[in-house]
This record gives structure tokens, C-alpha cells and sequence, in this order.
């Protein structure tokens, strides 16, 4: 059974510690993944943007070791430096639902295999009533939610700083990488402290 990958919001993106994806007979090196898709450098010509692909991947995660077939769509490119950004289309079930327990642990999975139509989203908002929020409710759920961000970056620093992370070949870029998901939690930190805008 496969399943569609439809999440579609930014994801952590994580230096792979080795691996390749083979496409067409090509070996293509692995140099991140997320969640969402990889990032893949290649010697050769690189296919155009929204080009479909078949791939064997083939890559180490820390100590996992991840091997799966994946139906690919490029979502953009580098010629300059040889690299390629894809998204994952088509995934085994099992792969997927291992993938996301990977990256979000305590996440409940949410796929939809091919064939199975998922419930439109009014129809599941309409099944439900919706909760009452108070000003009360809301500040509890910002500060929980700021307690999880502030966790999340003693986490994050503590695996992914530059100060720890190895000078190779891969360090310019595992610091690109820190820089850019560092700015995004501490624009969520700073949206979650921001007070209130005032009802007219």
C-alpha cells in the first residue's frame, strides 16, 4: 500500500551521516532529509523543476539505517552547486509512517493511502463542536506552547550547534541549516509573546 505525502509546512531538515538516492541508474549523494523530502547533490545535469522521479534511497540517520523505494518531485534546483531539493509524491506506507515517527516522535501518523479519499475539512469541523476559548484558555496555551519552543531549542542547540558540529565537508552547510531553523523558533517564541491586538 502507498501513501500520498501531503504535508506541505516547513520541516526540520537533518544532515544525513551517509547515504545516496539511485534515480534512473544515477547514484545521487544525500547531503539532508526532512520529513518532507531530501536534498540531493549530482556531478551531471540536473532534471527541471516539478520533473517526476523514481528513486531508491539508500541513507544513515544516526544510528538508523533507512532503505526504501520513493516517487519524487523536484521542487527546486542549484546548478551552481550541483544540488537538488525533492519532495517526496508516493511513499510505502510502513516508510512513511516510519519516517514521521522518526522526525516527530509523539506525532500521530497522518497518511492516506491511495484509493482512500480523506474527510474534507468542513465536513470534520462541522461534525464536532468547537471549543469555547477564553482569554484564560489562550494565555495557558501560550505559555505551554512557549515552554515546548524553549525545550525544543535547548534540544536542538545542544545536538545541532555549529560549535559541536564536525569541520568536514558538510559543516558551511549544517550551519546554514542551524541559522535558518534557529530563526524560525525564535520568530515563534517572539509571535507567541507579542500581546494581543486589541478588539475594536
Amino acid at each position: 500500500m502507498r501513501s500520498q505525502f501531503f504535508e506541505r509546512r516547513r520541516q526540520l531538515r537533518e544532515p544525513v551521516t551517509d547515504g545516496q538516492a539511485l534515480i534512473a541508474g544515477q547514484p545521487f549523494g544525500l547531503l539532508n532529509w526532512s520529513q518532507n523530502g531530501l536534498l540531493l547533490a549530482a556531478a551531471g545535469p540536473l532534471p527541471e523543476r516539478g520533473s517526476r522521479l523514481s528513486a531508491e534511497i539508500d541513507l544513515m540517520a544516526g544510528p538508523q539505517h533507512f532503505a526504501f523505494p520513493a516517487e519524487l518531485r523536484v521542487v527546486r534546483t542549484h546548478p551552481d552547486r550541483g544540488q537538488m531539493a525533492v519532495s517526496y509524491v508516493c511513499l510505502d506506507v510502513p516508510v512513511a509512517r516510519r519516517i514521521q515517527a522518526y522526525f516527530q516522535p509523539t506525532a500521530q501518523a497522518r497518511f492516506i493511502a491511495d484509493g482512500v479519499q480523506a474527510t474534507p475539512p468542513a465536513a470534520a469541523e462541522a461534525e464536532k463542536p468547537k471549543p469555547v476559548v477564553t482569554a484564560t484558555t489562550a494565555r495557558e496555551e501560550a505559555v505551554s506552547a512557549l515552554r515546548e519552543i524553549s525545550a525544543l531549542k535547548a534540544a536542538f542547540a545542544r545536538k545541532f550547534h555549529p560549535d559541536t558540529a564536525k569541520r568536514d565537508g558538510s559543516y558551511g552547510l549544517r550551519v546554514e541549516l542551524f541559522k535558518e531553523f534557529w530563526t524560525d523558533l525564535e520568530a515563534a517564541e517572539s509571535r507567541l509573546k507579542a500581546p494581543p491586538a486589541a478588539k475594536s
